[in-house]
Formats: structure tokens, sequence, C-alpha cells
């Protein structure tokens, strides 16, 4: 039963936050829905069962939650927010509702944000400051060097549409490998204090509860992904910037190679940056907004880049809120 909550949790995310990697390939009409949803689950769970953990174990060293009722509540909240987001049509991040929820938690639990953590939470926000701002610039550049390509190796128009049919779908895969590994700290990072599963034992290999947690979540996903998130992925696909095939591709690539670069703990000398799940909906707007810039500012609808940005900016203060309201509320009824 408590459970139940992160499975709702995996739903929300795969209707709004995973709708982002095949969004523009969908908008560009180079793929059908279907196909993309196809892909999207096999990539997404294999690459939270592989790559999963190292996210989940940094969300969890933001504020592990003690119980599972604590967990539930927080899971059901984060999953709340995003779930309204998707109605509105407003890609949302995972992770800031998912890190909101959990800072109303240590509010509820201590009054303050731990010391431990607020290194940690410092370090996370100002990832998700960057991450946007280095798929733009990623993506620009990308195009540049594309725009100058095509100039001096000029292709057949066939020839052409076929290459890049199969560049969106191998960038796709890839982005869905990314976002597994990323984002699956999300849906299950709640959990990842609780005692709830043993290791699995299959021949010479041991599967321990994260990997087990990131298949459970992985599953939910896939359940959102097939049931709700067209409408996500028209807004950021076709709506905030006109995309074509060459840049719905270029924009997939550039939202890959960032979330994947930060599903990966890495060392810069005496420093440490660790594996940080981020918004992978902010790396793929980032990334169409660098492509807008190329070409031209006027082709940004800036009405709903505005909105998007919104929606970003209240959605971890309503899960803080939220789940600060719930847990005080649950613990005077008991």
């Amino acid at each position: 039963m408590w459970l139940s909550g992160g499975f709702f949790l995996g739903w929300a995310v795969g209707a709004n936050v995973a709708a982002t990697v095949f969004a523009t390939a969908v908008a560009a009409r180079m793929l059908r829905f279907s196909t993309a949803v196809e892909l999207s689950i096999v990539f997404i769970v294999l690459g939270g069962f592989i790559n999963g953990p190292a996210a989940t174990e940094t969300l969890n060293r933001l504020g592990p939650v003690a119980t599972l009722p604590s967990a539930f509540t927080l899971a059901v909240v984060s999953a709340a927010v995003i779930t309204c987001m998707s109605a509105l049509g407003l890609p949302v991040s995972a992770a800031q509702t998912g890190v909101g929820a959990l800072l109303g938690y240590q509010l509820f639990q201590q009054g303050t944000i731990s010391t431990p953590a607020q290194p940690l939470l410092r370090t996370i926000m100002i990832t998700w400051i960057c991450a946007p701002v280095f798929s733009a610039l990623i993506a620009f550049l990308l195009y540049k060097a594309t725009v100058q390509v095509f100039r001096r190796l000029p292709m057949p128009i066939f020839l052409m549409d076929q290459a890049l049919r199969l560049g969106l779908i191998l960038a796709g895969c890839y982005g869905a490998w990314a976002f597994g590994g990323n984002n699956l700290a999300n849906v299950v990072g709640f959990y990842a204090s609780q005692d709830l599963f043993a290791p699995v034992h299959i021949g010479p290999w041991v599967i321990s509860q994260s990997r087990i947690l990131a298949l459970l979540g992985g599953f939910a996903i896939a359940a959102g992904i097939a049931s709700f998130s067209h409408r996500v992925m028209l807004t950021l696909g076709r709506d905030l910037v006109k995309l074509d095939a060459i840049t719905a591709l270029l924009a997939i690539l550039a939202q890959a190679l960032v979330v994947d670069f930060l599903a990966h703990s890495w060392e810069f000398g005496k420093h440490t940056l660790p594996a940080i799940p981020i918004s992978v909906s902010q790396a793929l707007v980032g990334a169409i907004l660098g492509i807008g810039m190329a070409r031209g500012i006027q082709t940004i609808k800036l009405k709903i880049l505005g909105n998007i940005i919104v929606a970003w900016i209240t959605a971890p203060v309503f899960s803080a809120g939220l789940s600060y309201l719930l847990l005080r509320l649950a613990h005077r009824l008991a």
C-alpha cells in the first residue's frame, strides 16, 4: 500500500517529464507517438536499472525519509504537483518537486534544513541553473556546425530524410537511457532508506534493493508515458519553438549529453560533483532555446517560455509547502 505513492509518482513522471525525451521528434512528425512510447519504455528502464542508483544515493543524502508513511506522503505530493502541471500542458521538473517535498519533510521534522544537507542543496540548485544554460550552448554550437556541414556537403532529400529519422531514433534512445539513469531517483528516492526488499541472487549476480526499486519505478514511468504524455510532447516540441527534423535531432542530442553527464559522479581536482537528478525538461527547454537563438530570437514564443519558467519556480515551492502541511496534519490526527 505504501509503495502505491511511488507508483503514482512514477506514472506522473512518465506523463510529464519523460515526454520530453522524444517530444521534438514526435512534434516534427519524424516519429510516431506509439513508437516513441515503446522506445522510451525500453531505454528508460535499462538506463534506470544500470545507472539509476547513483543519483538515488545523492537524493537520499539530502534527507533520508525515516518512515514508510512519510515516504508515501512525499511521493503523493510530488506526483500531485506534476499531474497538475501535466493537465496544464506544462513541463515541470520531477527533480524540483522531489527536492521540494524533501525540504518540506525536513522543515516538519527539524524546523530547518539540516546543516549537512545545505552544501549538497546548494550544489543541486546551482546545477539546476547551469543545466539549461549548458544545453542551450551545446545546441547553439551544434546548430551552427550542422549548418556549415550541410552547406558544404549537399545531400539528396530522400537520403537526408532517412538519415535524420535514424538520427532522431538513436538520439531519442540515448536521451531515454540518460533520463532513466538520472531521473529514476526522483521516483524511488523517497523509499531508498527503507528496508523493503532482500537482495535477489541470480547465479553470480546480486540485484540490490536500489535496482529492484529502479525496475519498479521504470515500469511506473512506462505507464505514464503510454497514457498521458502526448500533450506535453506537443507543448515542448511544437509550441515553444517551431522545429524541423534537423533542429529536433540537435535538441534531443544536446539534452541527452547534459542529462547523461550529470547521471554520474565526477572528480575535479579536490572537488567531487555527485550524480545529481536534474530537470530533464529544463535541459530540453535550454536546448530548444539555444536553437531558437541560433535561428533568431523572434522564433521563440516568449509567452510560452514565461509560463514554463513560472511552473519551474512554483512547483518546488508548492511541493515543499504541501508536504509540510500534510505531514503536520497527519501528525495532529495521529
